[in-house]
């Protein structure tokens, strides 16, 4: 009788489930370059990636910064809006030669020292045409570099290319702060949360603002209390 009853007690130990394994959450924070990296983003957890606009101020500086802070790092590649903008230095436009456009892309990741990926700055133009999606993928590719779509659109090919072209891609899914308060900042979050317990993993943007860096100050210590992870974004590339 003992023996059937450790058999009993082992076969229902191997039906039980098992605790679930946390969803992972990646965070970049965009639009570094034109200020020194601010005293509160560097306080954030090294997880929390950030995207450097080429040709700025403070591009290697912070590159060189985040680098010794151990951060994933990636370059903000400005590239041709569908709308009259304002246009960074560096930026590729539908207008660019394929040489032209691959020089370009080549000197702003001499500007980014150090990025393992790159994702589009604006972009709801070049991101929707085929054929300046396969010229910066062949950069990306010769490179061994990862892409990001900021998905500025929802017309973007990127994903579909860098698949064709062989580059491992992601996208975007949440925005976190395109209203600057901190009300929307967390429920922006609670959105990116959701999204990371349903599919597994979630990938949300945000800019160097002061509601945004505090509010993830506040809340990113809660992510273990929602059974979510936060990673650095490398860890969501396969």
């Amino acid at each position: 009788m003992q023996r059937i009853a450790i058999w009993v007690s082992l076969l229902c130990g191997l039906w039980l489930p098992g605790p679930l394994a946390a969803a992972r959450l990646a965070i970049v924070i965009d639009d570094l370059g034109y200020q020194a990296m601010p005293a509160e983003l560097a306080r954030l957890p090294a997880e929390v990636s950030i995207s450097i606009l080429p040709d700025t101020p403070y591009d290697l500086n912070t590159a060189y910064l985040a680098r010794g802070q151990h951060r994933d790092i990636l370059l903000h590649m400005p590239m041709e809006p569908e709308h009259s903008a304002p246009l960074e230095q560096t930026t590729l436009t539908l207008a660019m030669s394929r040489q032209h456009l691959q020089r370009t892309l080549r000197h702003a990741l001499s500007r980014v020292p150090y990025a393992m990926a790159v994702n589009n700055h604006m972009g709801s133009a070049l991101t929707q045409d085929i054929r300046a999606m396969d010229w910066v993928m062949e950069v990306l590719r010769e490179q061994g570099l990862y892409f990001l779509d900021s998905r500025t659109t929802a017309k973007s090919v990127a994903l579909k290319r860098a698949n064709r072209q062989g580059v491992v891609a992601l996208r975007r899914h949440v925005f976190l702060d395109h209203l600057r308060t901190p009300a929307f900042v967390s429920h922006q979050l609670q959105q990116a949360i959701k999204q990371a317990q349903r599919d597994g993993y979630a990938i949300a943007i945000g800019h160097p603002y002061p509601e945004t860096l505090s509010t993830l100050a506040e809340q990113l210590p809660t992510l273990a209390g929602h059974n979510v992870r936060l990673v650095r974004l490398s860890e969501l590339y396969p």
